[in-house]
């Protein structure tokens, strides 16, 4: 294994790694999935206090009805009820509890409505303020985007040629030696660990002896026994 060609190339694919991590890691990228999570929410918001208006406004038809009935009812009986001079004390009494019970539940049907309407009114304030902020969140959100979009494809590029120079570099490796790397590389970063006084810089265990005299002596691969990189002397 020609490990300071590997080792080159590993500079090479990190930098393209730290470059596509700060692609990720834009403030523009950020404030823009932020953003898009607000609006999520408030969308969600909005359909809920929408479910809310509805039912309200349901509830608010059907008092309605109940109050229209028991008005027809009392005034019908009003009529009916008209001359009551030749009726009893006690035919008189019930007759007038029947009209009592009739105002009491139109008076109740009243006090339901205003509670429902005043309740109605408040939820759509509620919705117009969602869709205020939502609007001014969308608003800002464009303008972002625009710009992120310019600086995107600007970073677009840059990574692919950031990819291109490792991959030349790549493409000059032994297959096996390449595939090794990956496979290291698939649980620890960097993949390959210089040996500096006699310890592994990548995790900074110190090396047995025995591992080092292997090292040193021959060009089989060596890793490290704690964390599992590729070690590479180049001295």
């Amino acid at each position: 294994m020609d490990l300071k060609a590997l080792w080159d190339y590993m500079q090479l694919d990190l930098e393209a790694d730290r470059f596509s991590n700060e692609m990720r890691q834009s403030e523009k990228r950020k404030l823009l999935i932020n953003q898009t999570e607000f609006l999520k929410k408030q969308q969600a918001q909005f359909a809920k206090v929408d479910s809310e208006i509805g039912k309200m406004e349901q509830k608010i038809s059907e008092y309605k009805e109940e109050a229209d009935r028991l008005s027809a009812l009392f005034e019908d009986f009003t009529k009916e009820n008209a001359d009551i001079q030749e009726l009893s004390s006690e035919d008189v009494a019930n007759r007038l509890k029947t009209a009592d019970k009739l105002l009491r539940a139109i008076e109740n049907c009243e006090k339901q409505l205003s509670v429902l309407l005043k309740s109605a009114e408040t939820a759509e304030r509620a919705q117009n303020d969602i869709r205020k902020r939502a609007a001014k969140t969308k608003s800002e959100y464009d303008a972002i985007k625009k710009e992120y979009d310019v600086e995107f494809a600007n970073d677009k590029i840059k990574l692919k040629q950031l990819r291109t120079n490792a991959d030349k570099v790549g493409e000059k490796l032994d297959a096996a030696d390449l595939e090794k790397y990956r496979q290291v590389k698939q649980h620890c970063t960097p993949p390959i660990a210089k040996l500096l006084n006699q310890q592994c810089t990548g995790c900074f265990m110190t090396l047995p002896i025995g591992t080092l005299r292997e090292l040193k002596s021959s060009d089989t691969v060596l890793t490290c026994d704690n964390c599992g990189r590729i070690l590479y002397a180049p001295d």
